[in-house]
């Protein structure tokens, strides 16, 4: 009697322990889908980011060049591959677009789906610069997030500065001005508000120092800024234009986010 009760005590435990690793290796396998489920989750949000980024900056170089007439210009962006669609006037409208698209920082390829449709006797629109500006003002004011940002108009060129929220909200601003008649193209000079949360700000011109690095970077870089002293002066700024044609930069002569970023000019804050 006491030896079938002990078979059958070392029975059991051989059962349990020879289930055990089962039960282990399934909770490790779950664990493990898991953590890939949230590796891909973080992993597309970044790239949800990236493309939206991508789309907003592919617009506003699009809707600053004035090769690019005609309609409307939809633009898509998909893990950095750009899709642009639409209608165009010409071919060579078609080719500038894809090129401009193609010459964004990031853009990995450009699908150009633009159809040709040329203009036929569309009669010219003769409108003053006064009248332009008025009306793109017109059409910005009517966004609250659009109500810091200045118009000027130069032969039918819009240059919009000021300061906007983000990315997406600057090109929404160049997309609303080229849509008014007679407008040739847009210069977008907006500055982005970085929201920071520890009582800073980004400085619009930089600070000395900034400046000097950004000098001493042009330089390096076979661009003559004059001397290294920190002021932005005529020939920093020739200089700082230069730069910004020969990376294919919105040409501000300004050291905004993106040429910052691409000297590798570290960002100025001051306290507010």
């Amino acid at each position: 009697m006491r030896s079938s009760t002990v078979m059958g005590l070392m029975v059991c435990a051989s059962v349990a322990i020879v289930a055990a690793p089962t039960y282990v290796v399934g909770a490790e396998s779950t664990t493990g889908k898991m953590e890939q489920k949230a590796k891909g989750a973080t992993q597309d949000a970044k790239v949800g980011i990236s493309d939206s980024w991508l789309t907003a900056k592919t617009k506003i170089a699009l809707y600053g060049d004035d090769r690019v007439k005609g309609g409307q210009v939809s633009v898509e962006t998909v893990k950095g591959a750009v899709s642009l669609r639409g209608k165009v006037d010409s071919d060579d409208a078609k080719a500038a677009a894809g090129a401009v698209a193609q010459a964004v920082e990031g853009v990995k390829s450009v699908r150009n789906d633009l159809q040709v449709v040329p203009p036929g006797d569309r009669k010219a629109i003769d409108v003053s610069d006064k009248d332009i500006t008025g009306q793109v003002e017109g059409r910005l004011s009517k966004d609250v997030q659009m109500k810091k940002v200045d118009v000027r108009t130069d032969g039918g060129a819009v240059i919009l500065t000021g300061t906007v929220a983000s990315v997406g909200v600057s090109a929404r601003a160049s997309e609303l001005a080229r849509g008014v008649p007679g407008v040739r193209m847009v210069k977008n000079e907006l500055i982005y508000a970085a929201a920071m949360g520890n009582g800073t700000r980004v400085t619009a011109k930089g600070s000395h120092a900034q400046v000097m690095g950004m000098q001493q970077a042009l330089k390096d870089k076979g661009f003559d800024p004059g001397s290294v002293d920190g002021v932005m002066g005529p020939k920093t700024i020739s200089a700082l234009r230069d730069y910004q044609k020969s990376e294919n930069l919105t040409t501000t002569g300004r050291l905004d986010g993106d040429t910052r970023a691409k000297l590798g000019v570290p960002v100025s804050t001051e306290k507010r």
